[in-house]
């Protein structure tokens, strides 16, 4: 079709032209507020063309199945995720660096509680190859970012082990927010409160003395 452009990896096509990623937003958007209401199982290419007020052939253009569309919108969010990360860090700049881990952290769970799409996603059967790829591309990005802004700044006396530390803090992150969100919409406090701790902890062999 005139204006359409091959896609990359992973889908069949990527919209150019202004109606379809229109379309192709609604898709996602549907998508998202569907996973949110029913559970992903619940959530076909059928129930996603109804909402989103198009046609299952118009989807099967842009998208190999649900499968991709949920691998889409993961990867979306992790990216954003990681922006959100960065953004809280950079707020945080003069504070205690606890308190500032302890900040990020509380932006990590805001985003959390604002994606429950994510969330759902995340925690279920259609947690795909290309998601745990992506996902651990951004925690390598995140622990070298990590090590280096803390090491810069003063915080982190530099050396392998602090290097580790830093990646294990990153995993830790994931795994204790997937805990806090498991049945708790809004995150279960004290195991984000704990968490907060356990990061602290984590690092606090490293770090430098305060001035």
């Amino acid at each position: 079709m005139s204006g359409e452009s091959a896609a990359p990896a992973g889908r069949r096509r990527a919209p150019q032209q202004q109606r379809s990623r229109v379309r192709f937003d609604q898709v996602l958007d549907a998508t998202r507020d569907l996973v949110a209401e029913l559970g992903p199982d619940q959530v076909t290419t059928a129930v996603i063309a109804d909402r989103a007020g198009v046609s299952v052939a118009w989807i099967y253009r842009y998208f190999e199945d649900r499968q991709d569309i949920f691998d889409v919108i993961v990867l979306d969010a992790v990216h954003r995720l990681w922006e959100r990360t960065q953004q809280a860090a950079r707020a945080a700049v003069g504070e205690d660096w606890r308190q500032a881990v302890r900040h990020v952290l509380a932006a990590n769970t805001a985003f959390y509680v604002s994606e429950p799409a994510f969330v759902r996603l995340w925690r279920s059967e259609f947690r795909s190859h290309a998601m745990l790829a992506a996902n651990q591309l951004h925690d390598d990005d995140q622990a070298r970012w990590l090590y280096a802004t803390m090491t810069t700044v003063g915080v982190l006396a530099p050396g392998p082990l602090a290097e580790a530390a830093c990646r294990l803090v990153v995993a830790l992150a994931d795994r204790g927010l997937e805990l806090a969100f498991a049945d708790d919409p809004l995150g279960d406090h004290v195991v984000i409160d704990q968490l907060g701790t356990a990061l602290i902890a984590v690092l606090e062999p490293y770090c430098l003395p305060s001035p």
